[in-house]
């Protein structure tokens, strides 16, 4: 048992406790007896700092509202990412040949609407600023908040992959032609593209 280091934490915690004690029973009279003393320098000093405080808070007021009014006017406007597709007109003359297309009788001519339509929707996510090797790619880019349609667009891109890489082996019905037009029509109106 010689030569044994240990920490004594009993005498650690007794150092600690006078300390404290002599913090709250000496110093707080102290520091009183100094309050009282300086009253009228401690008054001035404050109400020189409170005033500088404040000219501080009003100039730092006026900075806030000039970055306030050049952030309006870069920002000011709601933009989505669709917002130059409002210059397009009402009436779309492509999307005007799809619906010819879609009433005719002949499968290959809906297939043509379908393709027509996703060249369209493709179109206008590339305007929109989304990037990617084909129409897949840009609409996983796009946030759910931006897009209502989404699913719609999903659902539609997917008729029109089966329709292309599946050629003449996939027979197309007239319900899943006009279902496939429907969902690239309600993802159109969303953003006024047509």
């Amino acid at each position: 048992m010689e030569n044994i280091d240990f920490l004594n934490i009993q005498q650690i915690y007794y150092w600690i406790y006078r300390l404290f004690k002599n913090l709250f029973y000496y110093y707080p009279t102290k520091i009183l007896a100094i309050y009282y003393q300086y009253w009228p320098e401690l008054m001035f000093l404050a109400t020189i700092i409170s005033l500088l405080c404040l000219v501080g808070l009003w100039y730092l007021y006026q900075k806030l509202k000039e970055v306030n009014e050049k952030d309006e006017a870069v920002f000011g406007t709601v933009i989505t990412p669709f917002t130059d597709m409002e210059d397009q007109p009402y009436k779309n003359e492509r999307w005007e040949r799809i619906l010819n297309y879609m009433d005719s009788d002949s499968p290959t001519e809906w297939r043509l609407a379908i393709l027509d339509a996703d060249i369209i929707l493709e179109k206008m996510l590339i305007k929109s600023g989304y990037h990617g090797d084909g129409v897949g790619e840009k609409l996983k880019q796009v946030e759910r908040s931006d897009f209502n349609t989404i699913d719609s667009a999903w659902e539609a891109h997917k008729i029109r992959n089966t329709i292309a890489h599946s050629g003449s082996d996939v027979i197309l019905t007239r319900r899943t032609a006009k279902k496939a037009i429907d969902l690239y029509r309600q993802v159109f109106e969303e953003f006024k593209y047509i």
